[in-house]
């Protein structure tokens, strides 16, 4: 990564990193099945130094898409994009995190 080390911030479980997600502009959630972790990025723009959310997973989620209702706080999980106006979809994306996460 350019040699700028990103800061990296456990949170307590996938619940989290949806809320997270939602709130940024690419509501996008990467998933490592392999080591089971779930992760995010956000780079501050008055910032050169990214920040990585993660949680580790117990489960892989096995839908493609978690649907955050802001209204009720509620998460639910699915394979098709929100069409409710109160919900904001957020994709889970399959990767492998390669570097970004040392190995225990």
């Amino acid at each position: 990564m350019s040699g700028v080390e990103p800061l990296r911030i456990e949170v307590s479980g996938i619940d989290e990193l949806v809320r997270i997600a939602s709130t940024l502009h690419a509501s996008v959630i990467n998933v490592d099945e392999e080591r089971k972790i779930a992760f995010t990025f956000l780079m501050p723009i008055a910032s050169l130094t990214p920040i990585i959310y993660f949680a580790r997973l117990d489960e892989v989620p096995g839908k493609r898409f978690a649907h955050l209702n802001r209204i009720t706080g509620g998460i639910r999980f699915s394979d098709e994009v929100s069409a409710e106006p109160n919900e904001v979809s957020v994709i889970f994306i399959r990767v492998k995190a390669g570097e970004l996460f040392p190995q225990p």
